[in-house]
């Protein structure tokens, strides 16, 4: 970590444009390699069949967002997307409707397409000096030091004719080339062994149609939860840029999947909780097209940290470190924490050098990630047929969906009975990576959201629980809820401390 000069970074996707960003405040040059050619207006990408569905970046990542691009939100709206301070919240499950006038996050987020966000995210990294692009460029494997230790580069390939194996040197490879990453391959090519992974095997799909709407229509971010018990899948209506909506099916466990033929897509919107609501809206749109779907089989997070033969010289962030369920908001949000934590640690590096830096780099990631995964699996194994395997099991997943159930059926109560949102407020912000879940999972919060007349969800968290004192429930959480060690900075911090009054 001597030598800062020349940093590489696989992949062009976000996670690679951020990445990219961070780097620029380290070494002298930083290269993106990429597969594709750019469109030359915000246009989907062949490489990133993902494109075409909703993304929405979660409010702690566009914090960090807005920290490496200053001003991008606006820009965004700039060119068309809409403010979630404009949009009205309506969430919708098998307790009820909660309408919120507001983003209840307080944060001005732009919604708008992938294509959108990415185009201006690249438009930024073009304008600055010292990063340069290869693209239509294919990345055939690493270049490894002479006693086989370090990384020193990688070999590409351009992707058109038939161009010979080129190097390019680099003091820091960062894959950041997503879901269809061939690090392993490349690794186990240099002679190095990877540990097992975790594996989520999800079988999860969804279908998305878009739609021309009128700008009289009101901006409403319209979320229907799915209900795996009764075979009721999951429903978002968002509006992205140019006056146009999409609306998106979804359900794992690979039992049947949203269809991608017009009238049974059209059908299948009739079962959602919030049917009523969306089917009245569809009535005011003009399709543009058929729905399109999307297939994951498994959702993966590597255990690169467990190598004590790591290579110096690499790093691995964004999906080719740890995919989620894209249906959860969180993998953009999730790459940037990544790239957040890796720009940290060269701070440090700079004043402490530590010989095992990568490791150490992995490692914190991991920490940093691990909320994300639990409460991605712990919604996503509510579904039949969903598993999760591989070297370590997870902690105290049956009590939480138990846990949740319980908060969620009150969180509704509250907002309906006496129009109080703060308990929806404080597990928006846990899955947006901003509450720690310590703070939701808390013996108060138990003590609380246990009044609720002997339900039926009620009795089965009070089983689960196994204590009936009142004095124990923290204690008893502690054992049961796998224990985060996060690390936030000091404008998130200050961001828990102002929303405080909100949760309490």
């Amino acid at each position: 970590m001597s030598d800062m000069k020349k940093a590489v970074v696989i992949g062009a996707g976000i996670a690679g444009l951020i990445t990219a960003r961070m780097l620029s405040d380290y070494y002298e040059e930083v290269c993106i390699i990429e597969r594709d050619e750019f469109p030359t207006e915000p246009n989907n990408r062949q490489g990133v069949p993902q494109s075409f569905h909703p993304h929405r970046v979660q409010p702690r990542g566009a914090l960090i967002l807005e920290h490496y691009f200053p001003g991008y939100n606006e820009e965004l709206i700039e060119l068309g997307a809409i403010s979630s301070h404009h949009e009205k919240l309506v969430v919708t499950n098998r307790y009820g409707t909660l309408v919120n006038k507001e983003d209840p996050s307080s944060f001005k987020i732009a919604s708008c397409s992938r294509a959108l966000l990415e185009w201006v995210l690249r438009k930024r990294i073009q304008d600055i000096s010292h990063i340069s692009f290869l693209t239509s460029m294919e990345v055939t494997g690493l270049m490894v030091s002479e006693d086989q230790r370090s990384i020193t580069g990688i070999y590409t390939k351009e992707r058109s004719g038939e161009k010979r194996e080129e190097q390019l040197p680099a003091n820091m490879v960062i894959d950041a080339s997503g879901r269809s990453s061939k690090l392993i391959r490349w690794l186990n090519k240099i002679g190095l062994s990877v540990p097992e992974p975790e594996v989520l095997k999800v079988s999860l799909g969804y279908s998305t149609r878009y739609y021309n709407i009128k700008s009289s229509i009101p901006k409403e971010l319209v979320m229907s939860d799915s209900d795996p018990e009764q075979g009721i899948r999951a429903g978002l209506f968002t509006r992205i840029e140019d006056n146009i909506a999409g609306l998106i099916l979804f359900n794992a466990g690979g039992d049947e999947y949203p269809s991608t033929q017009p009238e049974e897509f059209q059908e299948q919107i009739k079962l959602l909780f919030a049917s009523d609501k969306i089917v009245k809206l569809m009535e005011q749109l003009e399709p543009l097209q058929g729905p399109r779907g999307y297939r994951i089989s498994e959702s993966v997070r590597q255990h690169f940290e467990l190598m004590e033969d790591w290579p110096p010289g690499l790093l691995v962030l964004g999906d080719a470190f740890c995919s989620f369920d894209p249906i959860h908001g969180q993998g953009i949000t999730v790459a940037a924490i990544e790239a957040e934590t890796i720009g940290k640690c060269l701070e440090a590096q700079r004043l402490h050098p530590d010989p095992q830096f990568e490791r150490n780099v992995l490692l914190r990631m991991q920490q940093a990630i691990d909320p994300a995964w639990w409460l991605s699996s712990v919604a996503d194994m509510r579904w039949s047929g969903v598993a999760h395997g591989g070297p370590y099991e997870l902690k105290g997943v049956d009590f939480a969906q138990k846990y949740i159930n319980l908060f969620t059926k009150q969180a509704m109560k509250k907002a309906d009975q006496e129009k109080e949102n703060h308990l929806f407020f404080m597990q928006f912000l846990m899955n947006a990576l901003i509450l720690p879940p310590s703070e939701y999972f808390k013996g108060d919060v138990l003590n609380m959201i246990l009044n609720d007349k002997g339900s039926e969800e009620e009795m089965e968290l009070r089983a689960a629980l196994g204590v009936q004192d009142p004095d124990l429930f923290q204690q008893r959480l502690d054992e049961i809820i796998p224990l985060f060690q996060l690390e936030y900075d000091e404008e998130i911090k200050k961001l828990l401390e102002t929303l405080q009054p909100a949760m309490s």
